[in-house]
């Protein structure tokens, strides 16, 4: 063996080494401190199937087109490059050996030879939107890391176009370790176009160049390799994974086993499980989260990056200490919440899932948010005073309003609704869920009144609970109350199972989530369906005729998704396809559909002020106004509330209306 492949193989060694003993840390941590576990189903199929999307085809990158494109192609070029440095390292500690040759080097080389260009031309890039542009995301953030990182690569492609033209030119041939001499010129065409425009030099000169550029790239690949694990790029190694072992429903919240359990939520880093570290450990810290959380697009603190980062230093070196010294767990594990995590940017969430949607790597921002808010709650006793006062009227009214629950059912009066409350052998084929908004909420009351007309219309058998329904819990478990949520969902198990629902419509988006998602954990599964669903089937089933033509043609309309349909239920269509049954003039906001501008009401901040920065609903009604809509509709109480009032306190309540789905379709009934 050569004493330049000897050196080689112990700089690879090491390298190696060092690699793998950063990440056998990282797993020691997932491993020994967690002291929960998740429940995840095996679901094989949809695994694969996510790593596949998310992971070699780069789906979710593409959410950011420009980022997106880029970074997808970084990533193929490495793919691609990993035969060549395979390759390259092999012949290095054994010279002759080649691990692809015929047909196969052939392709790799190719591949390799085109990408590499592609992958400088995107550091060049990757170089002008962080420090030329400045886009905003990126700004403050891991720029060392990148600039290395960048540099790294930079260096890696440069040094193997060095060493493609001495091959071309024949230079390197008959040199231990060197590859692909046997390729034909046309075989590696941009290392050709190079070759046959840059200057020839001497055999003597090339023999240095050679072994200049030779080491310069087996050492930045062991650079590389050493560093990956230390860095933000440490998603090289997790973010496969955290996408393959992906929660099978983001949207979900999971109750917590009073009778098992003794801590609450997640006061510390001991309090999440080896999932949730491994989001912590694929966070690329790009920033898509934050860019996109209404809190933070509207003056607020609330950083949803910043919070998977900053657990992921404190798990790090709380990790280190807690397995080089030992100790008393509960000293070395302190606290997360108000160090360095705040908690009004804990209280700043709308819960509204837009952070997880734009996610590349699949972290669930919201749940460790939420679990966070618990532990305040349930732990300690602390919440905001509006959630105090939400969480004591659901006690006592079971509602979030302090509104005698005997009066539930009275915005139905005349209107010939089967109440079960007063007649409890009725026979219908689906429940009509009202929600506590709808209910007590005078505005909303006509959304009900709405859907209860179109139900008629349609011959649709239904029935409500009234008075015997109840919160289903949402807002006090979005406000961390998981107590009191898991008291509220048990109560109304028991009514709908005692008055055998097996079918429910309901115009509140929070209920509509919690009913066909969350319900099932406490034993119950529903056929659930948001009464945009319903609607639009109603249509399609010839149930409904609606007038196709607006009276007023210069009515113009634009859809507000809620995100409680949108993001996490994925219902983008059903309620645009009603929409346009009427719509002559329709037009999209800015933000829509999967990146929509939550309105500001969910997590419980439908009865929370609104302290700091621009009010959410302000800037969505901006985004309303941008595009001269004129009535701006929606499928959800909590958006009617937010998006009324702020029509209103901004000035425009005399150019645009807001009205729900079902209200627009009962007035156009024929």
């Amino acid at each position: 063996m050569y004493v330049f492949s000897i050196i080689v193989l112990i700089g690879l060694l090491a390298a190696a080494g060092l690699f793998l003993f950063t990440i056998v840390k990282l797993l020691w941590n997932a491993v020994k401190i967690p002291e929960k576990k998740p429940g995840l189903k095996l679901q094989l199929g949809r695994r694969i199937y996510l790593v596949i999307r998310n992971v070699f085809l780069q789906a979710k990158l593409f959410k950011d087109l420009g980022g997106g494109i880029m970074h997808a192609l970084m990533f193929w070029g490495f793919i691609a490059f990993a035969a060549y440095s395979s390759d390259f390292l092999l012949s290095a500690i054994f010279p002759g050996f080649h691990l692809i040759s015929g047909t196969l080097e052939r392709v790799a080389f190719f591949t390799v030879d085109i990408f590499a260009m592609v992958v400088l031309l995107d550091v060049i890039h990757a170089v002008i939107r962080r420090w030329g542009i400045k886009i905003k995301r990126y700004q403050g953030y891991n720029g060392f890391e990148a600039w290395f990182i960048l540099s790294l690569i930079a260096i890696l492609m440069t040094t193997y176009f060095i060493l493609a033209v001495l091959r071309l030119d024949h230079i390197s041939q008959n040199i231990p370790g060197s590859i692909g001499e046997s390729l034909v010129p046309m075989n590696t065409p941009i290392s050709y176009a190079l070759a046959s425009v840059l200057p020839k030099i001497s055999v003597s000169a090339g023999y240095y160049v050679y072994w200049t550029a030779f080491w310069i790239h087996a050492l930045d690949f062991m650079i590389f390799l050493a560093y990956i694990p230390t860095s933000k790029h440490l998603h090289l190694f997790a973010a496969p994974f955290n996408v393959l072992f992906a929660k099978e429903d983001q949207a979900i919240l999971k109750p917590i086993d009073f009778e098992k359990e003794t801590r609450f939520g997640a006061t510390d880093v001991r309090d999440f499980n080896w999932k949730d570290y491994f989001d912590f450990y694929a966070c690329t810290e790009c920033g898509r989260c934050t860019a996109n959380c209404p809190a933070n697009l509207t003056g607020k603190t609330l950083s949803p990056r910043d919070i998977i980062w900053d657990i992921r230093e404190t798990l790090m070196a709380q990790g280190n200490e807690y397995r080089t010294k030992g100790g008393d767990r509960d000293q070395i594990f302190k606290t997360v919440i108000g160090d360095p995590i705040k908690e009004e940017d804990l209280w700043s969430c709308t819960t509204c899932m837009a952070c997880v949607e734009q996610c590349p790597v699949m972290i669930d921002h919201v749940s460790k948010i939420v679990d966070m808010r618990r532990s305040l709650v349930l732990n300690q006793g602390k919440a905001p005073r509006e959630v105090i006062d939400l969480t004591r009227n659901i006690e006592q009214y079971g509602s979030p309003y302090a509104i005698d629950p005997s009066t539930r059912a009275d915005w139905a009066e005349g209107l010939d609704v089967v109440d079960l409350t007063k007649t409890p052998d009725a026979q219908y084929d689906v429940l009509y869920w009202v929600g506590c908004v709808a209910s007590f909420d005078k505005r909303n009351q006509e959304v009900a009144k709405s859907i209860v007309k179109i139900l008629k219309k349609a011959d649709v058998k239904f029935a409500i609970l009234g008075s015997k329904e109840k919160c289903t819990g949402d807002p006090a478990r979005r406000t961390g109350n998981e107590y009191l949520a898991d008291m509220m969902i048990k109560e109304n198990v028991e009514t709908l199972k005692a008055n055998r629902v097996q079918k429910v419509i309901t115009g509140c988006a929070h209920c509509f989530n919690s009913l066909k998602n969350e319900y099932k954990d406490f034993g119950i599964e529903l056929e659930v369906h948001h009464h945009t669903e319903y609607i639009n089937k109603l249509i399609s089933d010839k149930k409904l005729n609606v007038k196709s033509i607006d009276s007023d043609t210069l009515e113009k309309y634009t859809y507000h998704d809620p995100c409680y349909v949108g993001r996490y239920n994925k219902t983008y269509e059903e309620p645009r396809d009603v929409v346009k049954t009427f719509a002559l003039n329709y037009e999209e906001m800015e933000m829509n559909k999967s990146k929509a501008l939550c309105c500001g009401a969910g997590g419980g901040r439908l009865w929370m002020e609104e302290k700091e920065g621009t009010m959410i609903s302000h800037k969505r009604i901006e985004q309303a106004d941008n595009v001269g809509a004129s009535t701006v509709v929606t499928a959800c109480p909590y958006c009617m509330t937010m998006l009324d009032d702020a029509r209103k306190t901004t000035g425009r309540e005399e150019k645009m209306k807001i009205q729900d789905v079902s209200e627009l379709i009962a007035s156009r009934i024929e």
